[in-house]
């Protein structure tokens, strides 16, 4: 398993979990354990901070990692994404009432998902390499792969444009044309800029033809009549909403729907049932005693069922307080149901949330949170709360 913790913003952290899946086993299990260590002047302990409130801080997105494909295989053979995102439009627009609008809609949003990926992978070896030669000869190869690409996937939309073929799918069409141009553009800018940010070598010849490239990009997108054209002197907004949507609509394919649930909401019930059950046979205990030794309908008797059914109440709720704390060593709080694009259950998340004491940390994590002097200062001058 992989992970990358990072900071989002000035509010927010993240924590990227890789969970690769195992061909040779029909379950992969993994188990994580994530620990923050708060200050005590923050004041985040179980008085002030419930579970409610940390699963309402947390926000959790679960996706498909994006197939990996070199960017010189994205056009090639019968095999390369382009020949089969080929073959499935003209499948479409041979049958079309036989192939449904989200299947085709999913093989768009799938083959711009790999073409970014491998575009920011290639520029992102470029800016690796040091040898000025080889860093000229990939720029090359890089302007004529995207270029390649850009140009087949464009000739693609005189299969699609029939009047037997429903408008809509035209529409998912130009969508991944107008997101395909403005990957190309958004990667070789950065490709141009981070080149001149760090001084590597860039031929005067090579320059020429990423600036070509992007303005090339810039033109078509305006014959188009897309509205993601930069404009000088301007805000820009339309461009960077457009972008923003239009990202956010072909990466979910990626994503997988969730469905949260209580993941011990019987068992719950059943053991409170318990507690409840507990407590009104001690009271009634209690009743029938005292009836038995003052008589019915006496004072005493009437005393004692008062003082039982306040009783029977708090005990009901120190069982169930009880056993709750108990329960969730054992089980969770939430259980998510993970399905594909066909409704298909393809994994299933558990978590619970709580706080620790510092004595019952496993020996690791103690020895990883005190691996220097001024941490164990830290701890003993002011201590710590402890989430899990």
């Amino acid at each position: 398993m992989e992970a990358r913790v990072s900071i989002h913003d000035q509010h927010q952290m993240e924590l990227k979990l890789n969970y690769p899946l195992l061909d040779d086993r029909r379950r992969t299990l993994y188990k994580v354990d994530l620990y923050f260590f708060a200050p005590r002047s923050l004041g985040v302990h179980p008085h002030t901070y419930s579970k409610e409130q940390f699963y309402t801080d947390l926000q959790s997105y679960i996706r498909i990692r994006t197939p990996s494909m070199p960017l010189n295989c994205i056009k090639g053979d019968a095999q390369s994404p382009l020949a089969q995102l080929r073959s499935d439009l003209e499948q479409k627009a041979q049958q079309s009432s036989k192939v449904p609008l989200s299947a085709f809609e999913g093989q768009i949003k799938l083959f711009c998902c790999i073409f970014k990926s491998a575009v920011r992978d290639y520029v992102a070896y470029i800016h690796k390499t040091a040898d000025a030669q080889d860093r000229d000869r990939l720029i090359g190869e890089y302007l004529a792969a995207v270029q390649g690409i850009a140009a087949g996937y464009r000739e693609l939309q005189r299969i699609i444009q029939i009047p037997s073929v429903d408008q809509r799918a035209l529409e998912i069409y130009l969508f991944g044309d107008e997101y395909i141009s403005l990957i190309v553009e958004d990667h070789t800018y950065h490709l141009l800029d981070g080149l001149s940010a760090n001084n590597q070598g860039l031929s005067l010849e090579n320059r020429k033809k990423i600036l070509t490239l992007i303005d090339s990009e810039v033109n078509y997108r305006r014959r188009r009549c897309y509205a993601s054209i930069p404009e000088e002197q301007k805000d820009n907004e339309t461009l960077v909403f457009r972008r923003s949507v239009l990202k956010k609509y072909v990466a979910s394919i990626l994503f997988l729907d969730a469905e949260v649930k209580t993941d011990w909401l019987f068992l719950q019930q059943f053991f409170f049932s318990l507690a409840a059950a507990a407590a009104m046979v001690l009271a009634t205990a209690a009743a029938f005693i005292s009836q038995t030794v003052y008589g019915a309908l006496t004072l005493p008797v009437f005393v004692t069922l008062v003082v039982s059914y306040i009783f029977k109440d708090r005990i009901k709720d120190l069982l169930k307080y009880h056993l709750s704390r108990k329960m969730s060593r054992f089980l969770f709080d939430h259980k998510t149901r993970m399905r594909d694009v066909a409704g298909k259950v393809v994994g299933v998340c558990r978590e619970s949330f709580g706080f620790v004491k510092g004595r019952k940390l496993p020996a690791e994590v103690r020895e990883l949170r005190n691996r220097d002097h001024i941490t164990e200062i830290e701890n003993g001058w002011v201590g710590e709360d402890i989430l899990l």
